[in-house]
């Protein structure tokens, strides 16, 4: 008998909420900082250049799901590379979903103590984080999926006031001179938001075979994707146009200062928790995708019944790795280059193996069809 995994089935409108969420992630507040970092006052020509490479990523990854629409990755890598091999595969991409989903509870446990609680030991922020994210595991994707086109409009509504009350403090002349780092500091820095934000998506390989079939999902899916990529690159080109490129590299936590620059008329001042919150809500939910396509992946290769059984002992694990998985924040800020390695050999690497693979097996099972029928 075949496992029940979730019964549930999202929208396509709704997965598009997902999929901007998780675009977005955590790079609302850390990318800025990043990209400054490596491009300086070019840090908008990466963000470019990282968006259209994503888009490749997320129109490739999207196909990639529909290759086998009704399989998620585990199904597929087992049918296409066996059931040893295909599961060796299946078990790296979960110890990749565990780290991400922990390593993202680790960043809001850093964020938190340090600007809001810096009294308040970071296995609370943790442990109140993790509540959250098992109660969105037992209530399954079609709750999450409902909670995210919910939230939508209002993470819109407080991202797009971040960018109109900053406008009066832009200086065009802080992105001059153009192209000052070369080339190749521009290609490095693209390489951050093309793997951090697209590459990773393809968790939603776990995710696309419980979507409602459309026929505009493709458009809709890359669509999100784009909007995710542009939100990122705006602020990070904020930053540099309000900060200049030396403080958004200098500062960690570089969009989250520059909310607190905002000023209108000795009024409107102290709205960085508007940048705080949406980070929170788009950090959340990109934890809760990894952490549901672990739980997807799992049950699934173990063959059990129900993903809410493991709810609770995920979030337990959860919760002990997201402490050790970095002992300090310099330490995980080092770790930032080295993502970008295991983020294309998961996001774009391994799966175009399996499709690889895919298409020779049946361009061969097609042969062999066609020989049988001619003898």
């Amino acid at each position: 008998m075949e496992p029940v995994i979730d019964n549930g089935r999202i929208s396509v409108k709704q997965l598009a909420a997902l999929v901007l969420f998780f675009v977005i992630g955590d790079n609302l507040l850390v990318y800025p900082s990043i990209a400054a970092s490596v491009s300086k006052q070019d840090a908008w020509l990466s963000g470019l250049l990282g968006i259209m490479l994503g888009l490749g990523a997320a129109w490739f990854l999207f196909r990639f799901g529909r290759l086998k629409p009704d399989s998620t990755l585990v199904g597929f890598a087992r049918d296409v590379l066996g059931r040893w091999a295909g599961g060796a595969v299946v078990v790296l991409y979960l110890c990749y979903f565990l780290i991400n989903a922990s390593v993202i509870l680790r960043e809001i446990g850093d964020f938190t103590t340090t600007q809001f609680f810096p009294n308040t030991p970071i296995q609370v922020i943790h442990l109140m984080v993790v509540f959250i994210l098992v109660w969105g595991f037992k209530s399954g994707l079609e709750t999450i999926a409902r909670t995210g086109e919910v939230f939508f409009p209002i993470f819109a509504l407080l991202l797009t006031s971040l960018f109109v009350f900053l406008m009066p403090q832009v200086e065009f002349s802080r992105v001059q001179p153009i192209m000052g780092q070369g080339l190749p500091n521009i290609v490095r820095g693209s390489m951050y938001l093309f793997t951090y934000s697209f590459c990773e998506m393809c968790l939603f390989l776990m995710i696309l075979p419980s979507v409602v079939r459309n026929r505009h999902a493709a458009r809709d899916f890359v669509l999100a994707s784009s909007i995710g990529g542009i939100a990122v690159f705006a602020i990070a080109t904020l930053s540099i146009l309000v900060l200049g490129a030396d403080l958004s590299a200098h500062y960690r936590y570089t969009s989250y200062v520059l909310a607190q620059k905002i000023s209108i008329g000795h009024f409107v001042e102290r709205v960085e928790p508007i940048l705080a919150i949406n980070w929170i809500i788009s950090t959340y939910f990109k934890s809760m995708l990894n952490g549901y396509a672990f739980l997807i992946g799992i049950s699934e290769l173990l063959g059990l019944r129900d993903v809410r059984a493991l709810a609770v002992p995920f979030g337990v694990l959860l919760f002990g790795l997201a402490y050790i998985v970095s002992p300090n924040v310099v330490f995980f800020s080092s770790m930032f280059p080295y993502w970008i390695e295991m983020d294309m050999l998961f996001g774009l690497f391994i799966p175009g193996v399996l499709f690889a693979v895919h298409v020779m097996k049946k361009g061969r099972s097609k042969r062999k069809t066609a020989k049988a029928r001619n003898q």
